[in-house]
């Protein structure tokens, strides 16, 4: 065996850890918020605007918005029914019982495909997670 060939293979093997460390390590709370946001997004492109809207913690707030105000703005967004949409990346950090999530979003396609950002904060009500805050970013 060449040194090429030993050096890829290293690298290989390397990579492959990595992937199955970062994999195993991901903790439960993370996979539930991820699975929560794919539903939520499928809930939406569906046009079923009440699976959405649980997701909604009775506590949300985000500067002057309310959770009737959210409430108003998921029902529109959703009348929409925009599709294909899918989540293209996200980042979760949980800590205890609060966590955040940063989630690349894109809908629609062709010359009408759409990419934004969402900055979600998240809380653990009851052994669900909700999400407690919102932000729009491009």
């Amino acid at each position: 065996m060449n040194f090429y060939t030993k050096v890829i293979g290293g690298f290989v093997v390397i990579l492959a850890l990595a992937l199955a460390i970062i994999f195993l390590f991901r903790t439960t709370d993370e996979k539930a918020i991820e699975k929560l946001l794919e539903q939520g997004l499928e809930a939406a492109t569906d046009g079923e605007e009440e699976k959405v809207i649980a997701l909604i913690s009775p506590n949300y707030r985000n500067g002057e918005e309310t959770r009737d105000g959210i409430i108003r703005r998921i029902r529109g967004a959703v009348k929409q029914r925009i599709k294909p949409a899918r989540i293209k990346g996200s980042a979760i950090q949980v800590s205890g019982d609060d966590a955040a999530a940063s989630v690349t979003v894109e809908i629609g396609m062709l010359q009408y495909r759409q990419t934004f950002g969402l900055h979600l904060k998240l809380r653990k009500e009851n052994g669900v997670w909700r999400v407690t805050s919102a932000d729009e970013t491009r």
